[in-house]
């Protein structure tokens, strides 16, 4: 049974995935408000108000938050990884990186992509929509201050105690579940679908973005994760994409613990930072993939090249 999908297209195996996340969402997400509003004593319609005043609101909310990450993405991507391969955990990348300097390469990406992601995050928010499309702007622009109100409040943390979980609802449990669910298996299903792995690693990252919903920090997601997406292709292994994905995340919680204004500020760097940024991204790229052992057949259990057939010319011959 495990192996059912593994040689379904990769067109229907996405289908699947979609109606497998979508089923879990419908059952297993209103159960998880439910939930969560009874163990904190407040009702669902307050949940999904969100007021902050009421007592046991943000307890409520940050519960919802790491629950939800497991239900959203942490469960559909174990069960679909069972189902499309007898060996599920291998399936989704949970296995060793090859070389293992790319456990090391992780970390050292999204250390020093900071400069340029914030650089980009600052042009993003100096986008302006046409003027025929004012009024949708205003709305993106209102979401976007409810969502960073939300985690403002969120991130409200008194002490050491309310650091650590906030690392593991907002950094962890996160690096781990979205990445397994984007990049573990939308990546490799659009890589399959695309028969380019940079296609499907931009496709993944378009969506990894667009599902956060924040118009003002699109760019700045659809970035990181196409360098997570790249993380992931050339180690095989999710690792490294998780240990950078929790510290992008990491770094910005600690921040906001140090000093509670950083939600609020802007922070301009200098243009060299930034140059030197993009240019050492370029360069760790460049150097992921000469050390690369990835090969499409490989993965996908063909004998197919690292990104086109390489069978078909053989046949036509």
């Amino acid at each position: 049974m495990n192996t059912y999908l593994k040689y379904k297209p990769a067109w229907l195996q996405l289908l699947v995935f979609g109606s497998l996340c979508f089923g879990i969402y419908l059952v297993l997400g209103s159960l998880v408000q439910i939930f969560v509003a009874w163990m904190h004593d407040i009702s669902v319609i307050d949940l999904q108000s969100i007021d902050y005043d009421k007592p046991g609101m943000i307890p409520a909310l940050r519960s919802l938050q790491g629950l939800l990450t497991i239900v959203v993405f942490l469960i559909p991507s174990l069960i679909f990884a069972y189902l499309s391969h007898n060996r599920p955990l291998q399936y989704i990348g949970l296995k060793r990186p090859m070389p293992s300097s790319f456990w090391w390469l992780g970390l050292l990406l999204l250390i020093i992509a900071f400069p340029a992601a914030a650089w980009v995050n600052k042009l993003n928010q100096e986008i302006h929509l046409p003027s025929f499309l004012k009024d949708t702007e205003l709305a993106m622009r209102a979401a976007e201050e409810n969502a960073r109100k939300l985690v403002k409040a969120m991130l409200d943390m008194k002490g050491p105690a309310d650091l650590a979980f906030m690392l593991l609802i907002i950094a962890l449990l996160p690096a781990i579940a979205e990445e397994l669910f984007f990049r573990g298996v939308l990546q490799r299903l659009f890589i399959q679908v695309t028969k380019s792995p940079w296609m499907g690693i931009i496709i993944t990252a378009i969506l990894f973005s667009a599902f956060h919903g924040q118009f003002l920090g699109f760019f700045t997601r659809m970035m990181l994760g196409i360098l997570l997406g790249a993380l992931y292709w050339y180690s095989g292994s999710i690792w490294p994409a998780i240990i950078g994905h929790f510290v992008n995340n990491a770094i910005q919680v600690i921040y906001v613990y140090r000093d509670k204004t950083y939600i609020d500020q802007e922070h301009p760097l200098p243009p060299g930072f930034v140059i030197f940024s993009f240019v050492a991204i370029l360069a760790i790229l460049w150097y992921m993939r000469k050390i690369s052992h990835t090969h499409y057949g490989e993965i996908y259990d063909t004998d197919d090249e690292l990104i086109l057939p390489a069978r078909q010319d053989n046949q036509n011959e």
